[in-house]
């Protein structure tokens, strides 16, 4: 295999260092994987939304009241803890 130089500024060279050591990686693994993967095949969309059209209804009125339940309730107390209000 084939090795090249680059050269780098010392900052960038310093904050290369730091973001692999961050990520106990050596600096060549950590610009890799910043890297998209060219190899990597992506699946066709059609098959992974097969059955998922449709499956969500975004009406702005809703056609029945939700019903509360013991876990639904945790939930809506977590996300309130963070901000988040549901409707």
């Amino acid at each position: 295999m084939a090795h090249y130089t680059i050269t780098l500024s010392e900052e960038t060279y310093n904050r290369l260092l730091s973001a692999a050591h961050a990520q106990g990686i050596t600096p060549e693994h950590w610009i890799d994987a910043q890297l998209p993967n060219l190899n990597k095949q992506h699946p066709p969309l059609l098959p992974l939304l097969n059955g998922l059209i449709g499956a969500i209804d975004s009406k702005n009125t809703p056609l029945h009241q939700p019903t509360k339940s013991k876990l639904g309730e945790a939930i809506a107390k977590k996300l309130a803890k963070q901000g988040i209000q549901r409707p």
